[in-house]
């Protein structure tokens, strides 16, 4: 049953703890999840977005091949990376460079080139990423003092170390990070564990005791707290 008293915002945020792995990481990937669909069936014919698709020379390679993916996209994509590379073409096109100034730059052509093909934003799928991650981070150092957070918190096996690190780094995490990090010393505590008994029960004299469910899964969960869990839209990738 919901709690009535919590804001939309919360409820999202506390829903997102309710499988193991890294809530801001599982937020995000729906957020951007959302964004490349929207892309997919409409947001595509919209000028604003093919704009700021045209300055991005599309998605980042992570966000392209997740749009490559879902049904029907080949004709949106497409239109939008036909774009890039007229692009390329136009910014490579040597009638257009004035080779004097070039010359007097004292033969930088290559790397003037290489710096006209950057793109001039980020990819807009990872803005949306990093301002809901953002977002959920401060929602989460204000809940943080509430037993059901903590408790859930450490249920799901805490913050990923990126977005412990971006969490502290946010304007108001002095009030409550020591906090924060009491809880994830409970998780970390725990993990080291299991991740010694997964190593012990290795060694050829224990192998005759079986491991534990959560003793198996060990390193991989240690991977996903050291790096970031592997999510597909917002769900854990297995």
């Amino acid at each position: 049953m919901r709690d009535e008293t919590l804001s939309p915002l919360q409820i999202e945020l506390r829903e997102a703890m309710a499988e193991w792995g890294c809530p801001l990481c599982r937020l995000a990937g729906r957020a951007e999840r959302t964004f490349i669909d929207s892309l997919n069936y409409e947001r595509v014919l919209d000028l604003k977005t093919r704009d700021a698709l045209k300055a991005s020379r599309g998605l980042c390679a992570p966000h392209t091949r997740q749009w490559q993916a879902l049904q029907g996209s080949a004709l949106s994509m497409a239109i939008v990376y036909r774009i890039s590379v007229l692009d390329l073409l136009r910014d490579t096109d040597s009638r257009k460079q004035n080779k004097t100034s070039l010359l007097r730059r004292g033969g930088k052509e290559a790397t003037q080139l290489a710096a006209t093909l950057e793109s001039s934003v980020p990819c807009p799928a990872c803005e949306i990423g990093e301002g809901t991650v953002q977002r959920f981070a401060d929602l989460l150092l204000k809940d943080i003092v509430m037993q059901d957070m903590q408790a859930l918190l450490r249920e799901c096996g805490g913050l990923c170390l990126p977005h412990l690190r971006l969490t502290l780094s946010r304007p108001d995490a002095a009030k409550t990070y020591k906090l924060l990090i009491a809880v994830h010393r409970d998780i970390w505590e725990t993990l080291m564990g299991e991740l010694e008994e997964f190593i012990r029960k290795n060694d050829y004299r224990f192998r005759h005791e079986p491991l534990t469910e959560k003793e198996a899964d060990a390193w991989i969960r240690a991977l996903d707290v050291i790096v970031g869990s592997q999510m597909v839209g917002g769900e854990k990738k297995r």
